[in-house]
């Protein structure tokens, strides 16, 4: 029998220690992850592969334009946000292992031996139990519950971290938008200024006009380059915005060609089920979603709490050896006794912790409706003020091709054209503004909506490929023996 003891004893000590994991050491280097970085590029295979994966590319190129739709999912592929995002889920995970534990057994031996025996017998004695503790009142199935909420509530995060990403990424390309059209059409007024300063040089020359004319001409000028170098600038920093937004460093902006089709008009918002989508931001919109996630991880808690009110069996069986005698012991129950508190303070923070993330989760359904209608009602007004613009380009150009007609017979001198052609610039370069103004109401409804406006990719397929883990990384868990 003694032997069988110890012989049970032996196995579970080998059992013990052949399940410790193993710590595996991977440091983590600045310089090498700023290398890492640096290479990143819009032409990795890797990045192809996953675009293709989501919308296909039927052309196989990979010089073929970025458009917001590919440029979404280079972000969701390579910004930070999503990993961290991605890496706090998996940190959930690894939490339920944690919550599914059950409590290991103890096992005391302790060794006697005996100075002073006078018999024959072995001066020694062997006594051990085996404590084991055993959990009521379902404490683990809360546990459990608790973590599959947060993993639930950090997945549906790494969804709403896509639409950010999305919503920041198409300001950012607007903004390329916007810079490199200012600076075109900035470059075409100073071209035309230029030539306005020439001819009244010229007009002054043989006394037509005099200096002041060419003078404040020639301040127009110097204007219009002081506004071009700006635009220049401008259109710089807004690459270097745009790369961030991305996730890669600006050099992989250098070749690439931009898709600006989607900017170049304001979508067409009677294909946008407003109402419908309104109903269902509020109740399926992702922080939605996590939000009642967290509720019931919160509920679960509280759950855990009052569970722990009723304390833990502790029952300890053992055994003795002593001077020849096998002695079993069928093990004391230890039950601690709940005099001093019933576990009120626990219960009473999970209680309120309960009572504010209802209160969080209204408020976040206030203000996404607020939001909803805010926007709604400013983009009816930023729509009219862009059909207004529309019809006052028309105005211009056509005031534009009267002054050709003119020009041509002979009618008016080059000045009045050039001075017309001046002024229809002026008139794209508000149309622009504008344009940018509506297109920015449009991306805070689509972020507001959690719906895509005018784009290939559907709400599920930012979300599906967000979810993904599409770059290959280390993993850093220790790996068991």
């Amino acid at each position: 029998m003694q032997r069988l003891f110890y012989l049970i004893l032996f196995t579970l000590l080998s059992l013990t220690l052949t399940a410790c994991a193993n710590f595996q050491d991977k440091p983590l280097n600045a310089a090498d992850s700023a290398t890492r970085i640096e290479a990143r590029t819009l032409s990795d295979t890797g990045l192809r592969d996953f675009i293709d994966s989501v919308i296909g590319n039927k052309s196989g190129r990979l010089s073929e334009a970025w458009d917001i739709d590919r440029l979404t999912l280079a972000a969701i592929y390579y910004h930070p946000d999503l990993a961290l995002a991605r890496a706090q889920a998996e940190s959930m995970d690894a939490a339920v292992i944690t919550a599914a534990q059950r409590p290991n057994p103890n096992i005391n031996i302790s060794p006697t031996w005996i100075s002073n025996l006078v018999t024959t017998v072995a001066p020694w004695i062997v006594a051990s139990y085996i404590s084991i503790p055993i959990e009521t009142a379902g404490k683990r199935g809360f546990r459990i519950d608790k973590s599959e909420h947060l993993i639930d509530a950090a997945r549906l995060r790494i969804a709403d971290t896509a639409w950010l990403i999305r919503s920041r990424l198409r300001l950012a390309m607007l903004e390329v938008y916007a810079a490199r059209e200012a600076e075109q059409l900035l470059q075409q007024q100073l071209a035309i200024q230029q030539s306005i300063s020439e001819r009244l040089e010229q007009q002054l020359a043989i006394g037509e006009i005099t200096r002041p004319e060419v003078i404040r001409s020639h301040l127009a000028l110097n204007q219009l380059k002081l506004n071009l170098s700006a635009a220049q600038k401008r259109s710089a920093e807004s690459r270097v915005l745009l790369a961030g937004a991305i996730g890669v460093p600006v050099s992989a902006l250098a070749k690439i060609e931009f898709d600006f089709t989607r900017l170049a008009q304001p979508a067409d918002l009677n294909l946008v089920p407003i109402a419908e989508l309104r109903e269902t931001a509020l109740r399926k919109r992702p922080d939605v979603l996590a939000a009642l996630a967290d509720y019931a991880a919160a509920q679960s808690a509280l759950q855990l709490e009052i569970a722990n009110q009723y304390p833990n069996i502790q029952a300890n069986p053992g055994y003795t050896w002593e001077v020849g005698e096998h002695r079993w012991a069928l093990g004391a129950t230890a039950l601690s006794v709940p005099i001093l508190h019933q576990n009120q303070g626990p219960i009473a923070e999970a209680e309120a912790k309960r009572h504010e993330l209802a209160a969080r989760f209204e408020a976040l359904q206030l203000r996404i409706l607020g939001d909803i209608d805010r926007v709604h009602a400013g983009l009816a007004a930023v729509l009219a003020k862009w059909q207004a613009a529309e019809q006052q380009m028309r105005t211009q150009q056509q005031n534009l091709h009267s002054a050709e007609a003119m020009f041509q017979a002979g009618e008016t001198d080059g000045l009045a054209l050039l001075g017309a052609e001046l002024e229809n610039a002026a008139a794209e370069r508000a149309r622009l503004d504008i344009l940018v103004e509506t297109q920015q109401a449009l991306n805070t409804l689509e972020d507001t909506l959690r719906y895509p406006i005018a784009s290939r990719l559907t709400a599920a397929l930012i979300s599906d490929s967000a979810m993904r883990n599409p770059i290959h990384h280390e993993d850093t868990k220790s790996t068991k023996k």
